[in-house]
């Protein structure tokens, strides 16, 4: 069987998809109340962690890691304001959009790196 190359488009598609997939996973931990529920936040986080776990083969894992919460983390918040209801504050949109910045700027600055060592 041939196995396939994971390149590193491929590894940071794995990363972003396992993300949104931990938005879905995380919040079924707050609203999960039967077994059909657990059992597909179990799912959920079998799949973000596998993809996590296939992503850093290829990238390095400090910006990757980084890259997949703040995903996680800016999700998570916008849905439990836009889906569940929770309260909107400015303050809390502001802190997200610096986490994402910086996770951002994190990313970038690896690129650099991994340029100059080429």
């Amino acid at each position: 069987m041939k196995s396939i190359k994971l390149t590193p488009n491929l590894a940071w598609a794995l990363v972003i998809f396992g993300g949104i997939v931990e938005c879905f996973w995380a919040s079924g931990l707050k609203h999960s109340d039967n077994l059909l529920l657990y059992t597909l936040t179990g799912m959920g986080i079998f799949i973000s962690f596998i993809c996590m776990i296939l992503a850093i083969r290829v990238l390095e894992i400090g910006v990757a890691y980084s890259v997949f919460v703040g995903i996680g983390t800016a999700g998570i918040t916008l849905a439990e304001i836009l889906v569940f209801g929770e309260a909107f504050s400015l303050l809390k949109i502001l802190f997200i959009a610096t986490l994402l910045l910086g996770v951002i700027g994190l990313k970038l600055s690896a690129d650099k790196e991994t340029e100059a060592q080429e």
